[in-house]
């Protein structure tokens, strides 16, 4: 491929739905690439911890036809659907380049013109018809806005739970991110308090962590203070108010652990000419075509959602676009709509 190659679409993203529109657009005949600012499956690589189990079973999770076969054939773990991944793009010939980051992009009667730039410093022009937008939406983290947020020693990623061996750690947060840090903390023997602005571990945690975490914090060997919400983050303690009586806590910390969720950045979506809500984030498209208010720019997976409070839009629910996006851009009929019965956890 020349320097400054001449493709008919550019799928923006190489994680799961990326990938999934780029090798439909090709079975279909079209000549398409992929670039992504980090790796394949970035958003897994980035933020799930070591050994994290997806909600959804192995056959929902499966891109493009490719079987997905996990060892002791239980729901994969992060690490195992990134090597999926790297199988899929390697059996299908995908033409992937990662760590190549957007940053200009140009449109007039020949198309768009796009320059990525990788770390060492090197630029390349992709000019392409369409653009496939399938950025993800969990690029920034929730933040609290509270004194002392940008300490060092306030993470926001659990990371190797061996790193807080016997320290005191905050977990901030009720929903999966948290539940699952907070019980792997206190396996690895640190002394975990949660704070939960709910009354109780939220009832969507993953089934088979939500009884382990609650029955622990009812033992009060993980001291559970719900109905909270953090004050204030100093060197060696947080100050914890309570939502019903109105009282604080004051809770000796070495760590604090802030898993708060995601807020999608929206800037991409704006460069290509994309409109976005101000509040949610959430860019227009057609949802029978994905196709956007940009030209000839379309949006798939969890990109098409904005900044979400609840997950509606993930892996699971975003296979369809991929049909959706090639039958538009070819002209030809998208497939009957099939809408997969959801599993009680997703």
């Amino acid at each position: 491929m020349s320097d400054n190659p001449h493709i008919d679409t550019l799928v923006i993203g190489a994680g799961p739905i990326g990938l999934e529109v780029a090798a439909t657009l090709q079975q279909a005949g079209q000549v398409v690439s992929v670039v992504d600012a980090g790796c394949v499956g970035n958003t897994i690589a980035r933020q799930f911890p070591s050994h994290t189990r997806f909600f959804s079973s192995p056959e929902r999770l499966e891109i493009a036809g490719q079987h997905l076969a996990p060892l002791h054939e239980e729901k994969p773990t992060g690490e195992a659907y990134l090597a999926y991944l790297r199988s899929v793009i390697c059996t299908l010939g995908l033409d992937v380049h990662t760590f190549h980051r957007v940053t200009d992009s140009a449109h007039n009667e020949e198309g768009w013109h796009v320059t990525t730039r990788t770390p060492s410093g090197m630029d390349r022009i992709w000019h392409a018809a369409a653009v496939v937008l399938a950025t993800g939406g969990t690029q920034r983290h929730r933040t609290l806005n509270v004194p002392g947020e940008d300490l060092p020693h306030v993470h926001r990623t659990l990371g190797d739970p061996h790193r807080f061996f016997q320290r005191r750690v905050l977990v901030v947060g009720g929903r999966n991110s948290a539940a699952e840090s907070a019980l792997r903390l206190w396996r690895a023997s640190g002394h975990v308090t949660l704070s939960y602005r709910g009354p109780e571990v939220h009832d969507r945690v993953k089934y088979w962590i939500r009884p382990e975490l609650c029955a622990l914090i009812d033992e009060g060997l993980i001291n559970g203070q719900m109905n909270t919400i953090v004050e204030r983050i100093e060197p060696d303690a947080v100050t914890l108010r309570h939502l019903h009586h109105d009282s604080i806590t004051t809770i000796p910390v070495d760590d604090v652990l802030l898993q708060l969720g995601f807020e999608q950045d929206s800037s991409l979506l704006r460069q290509f000419g994309v409109t976005v809500d101000d509040a949610t984030q959430q860019p227009s498209f057609d949802e029978h075509t994905m196709r956007t208010d940009g030209p000839d720019v379309y949006v798939a997976g969890t990109a098409s959602a904005g900044t979400q409070g609840r997950f509606t839009v993930y892996i699971e629910t975003s296979h369809v676009h991929a049909d959706r996006i090639c039958a538009a851009i070819t002209g030809t009929s998208p497939p009957p709509t099939r809408t997969p019965r959801l599993l009680p956890e997703s």
